[in-house]
């Protein structure tokens, strides 16, 4: 079981690693570019490192949280940001039902940051 302040603390790193963080540059380009894609996706994971030290006891787990978190962060925006990229290039903003537009994508994006870093946090607590 997770607690409501992990939850609470996962959401609030997430969103200003992901958002706060991220270059303007690096969110255009990572779709383009594997060097913008590395750039937010290192930082990303960095972050997380010192972020997930008061989640854990164990000394290694930070480090663990935030290696794992960066490989899957970087697979994960290596598809999406290319999808959201060509919604955005086609105009594909959202539309009637089923919406499947661009910020649909951006909504899909989040959800697997999400799952990735619960589940994460999940395996190592039980480690």
């Amino acid at each position: 079981m997770i607690s409501i302040y992990v939850i609470l603390y996962i959401i609030f790193v997430h969103w200003v690693a992901d958002f706060i963080l991220q270059d303007e540059k690096w969110a255009l380009g990572k779709s383009k570019n594997l060097r913008d894609l590395l750039s937010h996706t290192s930082l990303y994971g960095l972050v997380w490192i010192f972020a997930a030290i008061p989640l854990f006891s164990v000394g290694y787990g930070a480090v663990l949280y935030g290696g794992i978190t960066f490989i899957f962060h970087t697979l994960t925006d290596y598809f999406t940001s290319k999808l959201v990229s060509k919604k955005f290039s086609n105009n594909e903003l959202g539309g009637p039902i089923p919406n499947i537009g661009a910020f649909t994508y951006i909504g899909g994006d989040q959800v697997l940051h999400y799952i990735q870093l619960f589940l994460t946090y999940l395996l190592i607590i039980s480690l």
